[in-house]
């Protein structure tokens, strides 16, 4: 199997945009600081027509020339940057219980992005059990969790062709987290949230992301780093994000 592989796309990368906001909105204080909008009080301009449309919002389109690398392990990869230059996740944005949000809040942080079935899984405790741990653990040196709600039948008609009976009590779950929760998105096709467009590309995912809780794990300069499959253990995870903590601590 070749250990790496370049991607390309024709699409072209954007040039730089200014954002201009009104909103006067943050999030609480025990959570890292954000900037609240709606598309009434936001401009976003950009000297480029390369952008996607979703929703309300208008985001630029991202870099898809990039060098990925396998490690033996088929459920991690890692993500070189292309000197070509890339997107950081700052430059998406999100809804966050209906108010949409500039990923900058999380700037200066080492984020782990997971896709979560709001309909619940076989592995859903086991995952927020580790989830859980993992920002308990870690949320005091500047690490934080960014959870993006999906409808399971994206992953499983990936996967199987066909749609799984989620167990009860997803949504119990869900409620009780500690970390952030953002609102449903898609994952995969036309209608795919821009950030995980990115995220696939950057870890050469192809078209689709196969599994639910599948983990991308960004550094403090919004630029995605390691790729985790939903087998992949947790002592791997945790002494990625321990690495990234250590690399750029003040």
């Amino acid at each position: 199997m070749m250990s790496s592989m370049v991607l390309s796309s024709p699409l072209s990368a954007p040039s730089l945009y200014k954002l201009r906001t009104n909103s006067k909105h943050s999030c609480s204080p025990s959570k890292a600081f954000c900037i609240y909008f709606s598309h009434k009080n936001i401009s976003l301009e950009s000297s480029s027509k390369s952008s996607f449309i979703h929703g309300e919002f208008t985001f630029p389109s991202p870099n898809f020339s990039t060098f990925v690398s396998k490690s033996p392990s088929s459920s991690i990869i890692t993500a070189q940057t292309s000197p070509l230059g890339e997107h950081v996740i700052y430059d998406f944005q999100a809804k966050e219980k209906r108010r949409g949000l500039s990923l900058s809040c999380f700037r200066e942080k080492v984020v782990l992005i997971v896709n979560v079935p709001e309909q619940g899984s076989v592995r859903t405790e086991s995952q927020y059990e580790l989830l859980h741990y993992l920002y308990d653990n870690y949320k005091s040196q500047g690490f934080e969790i960014a959870a993006f709600l999906y409808n399971k039948r994206e992953t499983d008609k990936a996967a199987y062709g066909y749609v799984q009976k989620p167990p009860p009590g997803g949504q119990l779950k869900i409620s009780a987290a500690r970390f952030r929760v953002f609102d449903k998105v898609k994952l995969n096709g036309r209608r795919a949230h821009p950030l995980f467009v990115h995220l696939r590309s950057k870890f050469g995912l192809g078209e689709a992301i196969t599994t639910e809780f599948h983990k991308f794990l960004v550094d403090r300069n919004g630029v995605p780093y390691k790729s985790f499959g939903l087998d992949t253990s947790r002592y791997v995870i945790e002494e990625e994000i321990k690495h990234l903590l250590l690399e750029n601590a003040d």
